[in-house]
């Protein structure tokens, strides 16, 4: 053996015992953690006794072992490593592994018996001793690819044994130190044998390994002898050369015989050539089946002839024709082959294998041999053609024909001198001229022209068709046959490819009914169908004419509105037919009275406008109204009974009042508005002032949905006090308007307002939503008695939402219903009151108190005491204020008294004198609320308040 062998043959080996090492060692680590979890669990369920120091030991020795065989796993993967790193790594692992086993050695032998009395020396000594045989077992078996690995890792593992030989030697049995010492040298002996085997196995897979190096070059070498008897080859080929040219005289001579053979070749070619020339102009494919043979030979312009076997050009086949047409061609073929058909002829669908498509095809064979004894089939011919552009060009014409049949629109054909060649059975309908009697006849030959208006249309339509070769209008047509119609004429040139005109379609819509319809739709549009009379979009129409067209002439104007007054209630009781007949006597009544006008309109319902032009030589616009007003004292017989009826009116003048559309209508209907509102039978005439206050309501109306929507509304709270201990009974929760540009707005300006609209109700879902979250926080700082109280308005009561606001609000907060207290005006009380005494009952059942606001200021009734279900009474401000005057003073005692004799809570309002103070506290009054003791405050300020002025002391409801 060379050097360089012997060199090859050592690392070899270093390599595979580090590469087998590692691959062996995923398992050595494995059994290190079985081993010690079954030593782990025989020590817990015999001796269940908890010991950290076993316990940390068995931990994280199965945490060590896991770590090494994931880094070895997935780390050091087959032919991806560093041997160097590799060798570094399994020096530590053995290593660890080995001070680990020592120590778990350590700890079972010398540590557990010593802390625990019922593991006894011997229990100790044989689970110690099974640790160091079984891993010392594994790692035989695993780490002996290189005796250093398993040294590393059976060395430190004995030591506990052999340090106790020496350091406990009165309590060591001797004959078990040399028992175990005569096993661990055993054990040491056979890790050398079966490292020297593991390494002589090595080399001799080194040894086979040169071996095949070897055989690889003999290879090599075998391959130069080949190339070298390649070219002993090129030599004999060139001696075949020279006898080739030997030969040249001989083939010279063949050549001139076959010189006659090659012309009638060629003749035949150029036949065959003509003939495929000939089929693929035609489009077709000549095929020949060799039924004998079952062969079958296709003929393809491009690709030349190819040929496959009968069976798979037949199921070939069958998988390209179309379903619907495979049992047509297998029936066709069979006829042919049986003899029941001179020839074989289909026609069916093929599927073109690169897009899919279908495309028709013609086939046609015959039988040209026949076997004589049999009399079968031997051989047969015949060509396909691809028919899909005559389908495609049948198809065209069928439906060409078709949409010129079915077309719901006239259409002709004219040849060059625009004489009819072919009309459809519309045109021969919108004419009145049969087919054969408009073949053959000029254009305008069928229609009357006598009238020199349509003889010159005629002439016109004629000139741009011959100029211009196309024409598109309307016509108003009148035909020999009596059809008078209004025609839309579409005519365009066909030219040829000579760009000559070749024919003439023309394409005729009656516009007959469509006109007449257009006409319907006008007036509809524009007209009211109840009273005949201009509606509001005509209306508004012609008067935006008569001020951007007009005014040149026009110098002055009036808008009149006209509004029937209490036509609701009428029309109620006349029922709708009734209603309608007054509106159409209206409406006459008006045409009558208003000869003069510019306009007269129905706008809407009962409404009507009347635009009058103001002139020094008609009377004024309210002379105008007044005679309309007196027009209609006369009554109006409705069903058999008279009815008197009354206008009101609003008068807006141009240009006084405006000069747009829009403006002036809106003057004049605030003036009509104003009509309305002094009880009608009246006319106003627009004033500025109106529109000032209109204006000013409609932008506070607008910032108030825009606060609402910012979150800009607040809550104010004023105390009330407790006339008995001078106590905070609660509060009143007062709405304010904290705007981002003029500051905190009082209620008064924008509550009537909110009133008058839906704003008010989305007001109070917002006031008893704030005030439910402050109950909530003042019950958290331990005020757990506060009764706040909300305002309630009449439009939160008929909207049906109260109860769901009542309910999220308590719910969201977690309060009681006895921390909140509804005031609710007289006047809420008036209208559908068992309504309200329902809802009522509703909102007593969540034990929230009712009291009764401004008490003596609307429509006083005890009847609201005793009817509905009021805890509180509450005495206004009004009366408060003029305690001191004797009939005052006297009302106000009667309240107070009153109050307590029907068992309720009086509470006093509008407090700011300590003589009034007195004067309630004598009358046994129950609640206090006023400037004398705190205006309305803001949260935070009401929070202090009612910190700064409690009592300790606990107190309980009035009610």
């Amino acid at each position: 053996m060379t050097d360089d062998q012997y060199d090859y043959i050592k690392q070899y080996n270093h390599a595979a015992q580090i590469e087998n090492t590692l691959r062996l060692s995923r398992y050595f680590l494995l059994s290190i953690l079985i081993i010690c979890l079954y030593i782990f669990c025989i020590y817990q369920i015999y001796f269940n006794t908890v010991n950290f120091y076993f316990n940390f030991w068995f931990i994280f020795t199965e945490l060590f072992a896991s770590f090494c065989w994931l880094i070895s796993t997935a780390y050091f993967k087959p032919h991806q490593f560093d041997l160097k790193i590799a060798h570094r790594w399994l020096q530590f692992q053995c290593f660890s592994i080995g001070a680990l086993i020592s120590a778990g050695i350590f700890i079972i032998y010398y540590y557990l018996p010593s802390i625990n009395p019922n593991f006894a020396d011997i229990q100790a000594l044989t689970l110690s001793a099974l640790l160091l045989i079984v891993t010392q077992t594994f790692g035989l078996t695993y780490l002996t690819q290189k005796l250093n690995y398993f040294c590393l890792a059976f060395l430190p593992s004995i030591v506990p044994y052999l340090v106790s030989q020496f350091l406990f030697l009165d309590k060591s049995s001797h004959l078990f130190s040399l028992a175990i010492n005569f096993a661990l040298i055993v054990i040491l002996l056979c890790a050398t044998t079966s490292y020297r085997i593991h390494r002589r196995i090595s080399t001799l897979y080194a040894k086979n390994s040169l071996l095949v190096k070897e055989a690889e070059q003999q290879v090599a070498w075998t391959d130069d002898l080949c190339k070298q008897l390649k070219n002993e080859i090129n030599h004999s080929k060139d001696i075949e050369l020279q006898l080739q040219l030997n030969n040249q005289l001989l083939e010279q001579k063949v050549k001139e015989r076959t010189f006659d053979i090659e012309q009638m070749n060629k003749n035949l070619e150029d036949q065959q050539q003509n003939l495929q020339l000939a089929h693929e102009i035609a489009g077709l494919k000549p095929w020949d089946w060799n039924i004998k043979d079952r062969t079958i030979s296709l003929s393809n312009n491009h690709k030349g002839t190819s040929q496959r076997d009968s069976k798979e050009h037949h199921y070939q086949l069958l998988h390209t024709v179309h379903p619907d047409d495979a049992e047509q061609f297998k029936n066709a073929m069979k006829q042919h082959l049986r003899g029941q058909n001179d020839r074989y002829e289909s026609t069916y669908r093929v599927q073109n294998s690169l897009t899919g498509k279908w495309s028709w095809v013609h086939d046609i064979g015959r039988i040209i041999a026949w076997d004589p004894d049999s009399n079968k089939p031997l051989r047969m011919v015949g060509i396909r053609r691809d028919i899909q552009q005559e389908r495609t060009s049948q198809e065209r014409l069928k439906l060409a024909a078709s949409v010129l049949k079915q077309a719901a629109e006239g259409i002709f054909i004219l040849d060059e001198e625009l004489r009819y060649l072919d009309v459809n059975p519309c045109y021969e309908q919108l004419t009145g001229f049969r087919h054969e009697q408009m073949i053959g006849k000029h254009l305008f030959d069928i229609a009357a022209n006598y009238k020199s208006q349509q003889r010159s249309a005629h002439a016109e339509i004629l000139k741009q068709v011959l100029q211009h070769q196309q024409y598109d209008g309307e016509l108003q047509e009148k035909f020999l046959s009596g059809k008078e119609l209004t025609l839309w004429l579409h005519i365009n040139a066909v030219l040829d490819d000579q760009n000559r005109v070749a024919h003439y379609i023309g394409i005729v819509s009656d516009l007959t009914e469509r006109k007449l319809q257009e006409q319907r739709l006008s007036y509809l549009e524009n007209y009211d169908i109840l009273t005949d009379l201009p509606n509001r979009f005509y209306y508004n129409y012609q008067l935006h004419q008569y001020l951007i067209s007009q005014q040149d002439s026009l110098k002055q104007l009036a808008v009149i509105r006209l509004n029937i007054d209490r036509f609701r209630p009428l029309n109620e009781y006349l029922s709708n037919n009734g209603g309608d007949e007054l509106l159409r006597q209206v409406a006459q009544r008006l045409r009558l009275t208003n000869a003069e006008a510019l306009f007269l309109a129905h706008l809407n319902g009962d409404d009507f406008a009347i635009v009058y032009e103001i002139s020094h030589i008609r009377p004024s616009v309210m002379e105008h109204c007044e005679r309309i007003a007196k027009a209609f004292t006369l009554p109006f017989n409705i069903l058999g009974q008279d009815h008197v009826i009354t206008l009101s009116m609003g008068i807006a003048l141009y240009p006084e009042h405006g000069r747009q559309l829009d403006y002036l209508n809106n003057c004049a209907e605030q003036a009509l508005s104003e009509a309305k509102h002094l009880g009608g039978n009246t006319i106003r005439l627009y004033s500025n002032e109106n529109t000032a206050l209109l204006e000013q309501g409609i932008f506070l109306e607008r910032e108030l949905r825009k606060a609402i929507q910012s979150n800009e509304l607040v809550v104010y709270y004023q105390p009330k006090i407790n006339f008995r201990d001078k106590n905070i009974y609660g509060f009143e929760a007062l709405v304010r308007w904290n705007h981002p540009e003029k500051g905190i707005i009082p209620p008064g300006l924008f509550i009537p307002l909110a009133e008058q609209t839906s704003l008010i109700s989305d007001i109070g879902r917002i006031v008893i939503q704030q005030t439910a979250k402050q109950i909530k926080k003042w019950n958290q700082m331990g005020f757990n008695n506060i009764c706040v109280s909300v305002n309630v308005v009449a439009q939160q009561l008929r909207r049906g939402q109260l109860l769901i606001d009542l309910d999220e609000a308590i719910k969201a907060n977690e309060i009681s219903g006895d921390s909140l207290e509804l005031e609710i005006t007289e006047s809420s009380l008036i209208e559908n009151s068992e309504t309200v005494k329902k809802l009522l009952q509703e909102i007593k059942s969540r034990h929230i108190n009712i009291s009764l606001d401004d008490f003596g200021t609307g429509y006083s009734s005890l009847s609201y005491l005793a009817d509905f279900p009021i805890d509180v009474l509450k005495i206004d401000r009004s009366f408060i204020s003029k305690i001191g005057q004797n009939k005052h003073e006297a009302i106000v005692c009667a309240m107070v008294a009153m109050g307590k004799a029907m068992g309720l809570t009086v509470v006093a309002e509008g407090i700011e004198t300590e003589q009034q103070l007195q004067y309630l506290r004598n009358l046994d009054c129950d609640i206090a609320q006023g400037y004398l003791f705190s205006k309305p405050l803001p949260e935070a300020e009401a929070t202090v308040y009612l910190k700064q002025n409690i009592r300790p002391a606990t107190y309980t409801y009035l009610i």
